[in-house]
């Protein structure tokens, strides 16, 4: 099903072009409308959009504005958190029990990792596809619902084989989710007002981590055992059941794009809004997907540039789900301690991306936050390097900083979502390469640099981390010379 605009709460499709056309030919990726650095309006309504966007704007564009994160916020946060309390789930119960129930030895814990891997790899580019054709309202929360019934039916492995079959089928399922909310947010955002949902969307996964770490604990103290389930196996349970009400939550609460929504919760002025504030930003609405624009698309430099640094960011931030296992291998601390300690690196993460969010926001530009970003995960993972191992202060430390760059990622998606405003498709096709290419090396690369029957301490590992941080800073600046250089507008 083409998501195409209805004659009831669209432009004419000739007028929609047309007045795309012409507002792309004043709007660039780095001059917006509303820029703070552009817009010369009364210091405090600068400091007023500063602290959250909507303060300084009409009682109506607030109105409709509050709707949409009230709506889509909300869901994209809580669905994503879900989805990332099950990877994060995998790692804590490995080293609550899992390991000896299921005799996992070796590199078996990177092979559950990547059998997930190359499952969110098959199922990256159809997703998006999918998602051109079919409403996101309906795809999304049919596969998250399909997802929560496979999450749950993990806690009944047997064995390390059975337990790599069903999440290679979780990978598929969950890849709709990260590039499919994304590209939502993309559809109804201005850039001024991107940056923030997109990071605080990404710390909803940061949160999702931190979560695990105390969920498992309080199941290994309080449910290992029950019903004949171990605390681990309460895990999958527990995060498969809770998805259940989420994808429900999703059919009423998803909108679709602005010229094809059929939200209840969105009034026909507030779809005329929409329309017109994405037409200011020089965003075109979703039309089909064709060959001539999957060509147009992948001869472009945007797809192979991004998808370089995205692989480098994705390669690099891997090093932190390595930090439990260093944890556990030193002997100091007792289970719940090994699931609940890697949390302040999660609640670091947390206050790092909010706060690139805001700045990037502030200033309107996404490439400085993330060369900061990857300069102090550099200095843990030098650090780590070093391997101070008698200083306990300075590992910890080593460790921690190498959470500060993930919310880099979100920033990275949302720099996609500006550089081709021009385009729906050229987007969503974009953001879904970038992470299939990503993941593609996560799905070996790590097998041969963060080898488990290696850990804690890698012979590679943290050099490699730190090489990835470094060509992402590079590949950040050529990105912004060719955006300047070789912009792209249709």
């Amino acid at each position: 099903m083409n998501i195409s605009p209805s004659p009831s709460n669209s432009l004419n499709q000739q007028d929609v072009d047309g007045k795309h056309a012409a507002v792309h030919e004043r709007t660039t990726n780095d001059d917006y409308d509303e820029s703070p650095r552009q817009q010369r309006r009364p210091l405090k309504k600068r400091i007023l959009a500063v602290l959250w966007d909507t303060f300084d704007k009409s009682p109506e564009e607030r109105k409709l504005i509050g709707k949409l994160d009230w709506w889509i916020l909300s869901y994209c946060c809580i669905a994503y958190f879900v989805k990332y309390l099950d990877q994060t789930n995998v790692s804590n119960a490995y080293v609550s029990g899992m390991k000896e129930d299921l005799n996992m030895t070796g590199n078996d814990l990177n092979y559950l990792s990547t059998f997930w891997t190359v499952g969110y790899i098959i199922g990256q580019l159809p997703s998006q596809i999918i998602i051109t054709k079919v409403r996101p309202s309906i795809w999304l929360p049919t596969a998250e619902l399909i997802w929560s019934f496979i999450v749950i039916g993990m806690a009944g492995a047997k064995d390390v084989k059975t337990l790599c079959v069903l999440r290679f089928i979780v990978g598929m399922l969950e890849a709709s989710a990260y590039p499919g909310i994304m590209t939502l947010l993309g559809s109804w955002y201005t850039p001024m007002e991107l940056g923030k949902r997109a990071c605080i969307f990404q710390a909803s996964s940061s949160a999702a981590q931190m979560f695990s770490g105390y969920l498992q604990a309080a199941l290994y103290s309080g449910m290992d055992g029950r019903s004949g389930l171990r605390a681990w196996q309460w895990l999958f349970v527990f995060d498969g059941i809770i998805g259940i009400p989420i994808c429900l939550y999703g059919y009423w609460a998803i909108p679709d794009s602005p010229n094809s929504s059929k939200a209840r919760w969105l009034k026909p002025e507030d779809l005329q809004m929409a329309n017109d504030r994405m037409l200011k930003q020089g965003r075109a609405p979703m039309k089909k997907l064709t060959w001539g624009i999957i060509r147009r698309v992948m001869s472009t430099w945007h797809v192979y540039l991004f998808c370089a640094i995205f692989i480098a960011h994705v390669l690099g931030i891997k090093i932190y789900s390595y930090f439990n296992l260093w944890l556990k291998a030193t002997g100091r601390w007792s289970t719940e301690e090994v699931n609940i300690i890697p949390s302040a690196g999660y609640g670091l993460q947390i206050a790092c991306t909010l706060t690139y969010a805001w700045t990037s926001d502030a200033i309107g530009l996404r490439w400085p936050l993330i060369i900061a970003a990857c300069l102090v995960s550099i200095i843990g993972t030098i650090i780590l390097s070093v391997w101070p191992e008698d200083n306990l202060a300075a590992m910890m430390t080593g460790w921690l900083l190498t959470f500060c760059e993930t919310g880099a990622g979100a920033l990275i998606i949302t720099w996609i979502n500006e550089l081709l405003s021009y385009s729906a498709e050229h987007r969503a096709l974009v953001i879904g390469v970038v992470e299939t290419a990503a993941f593609t090396f996560q799905a070996w690369v790590p097998l041969f640099i963060y080898n488990t029957g290696d850990a804690p301490h890698f012979p590679i590992g943290y050099e490699m981390a730190t090489m990835f941080f470094a060509i992402e800073i590079v590949l950040t600046l050529v990105i912004l010379y060719l955006s300047k250089r070789y912009p792209i507008t249709h």
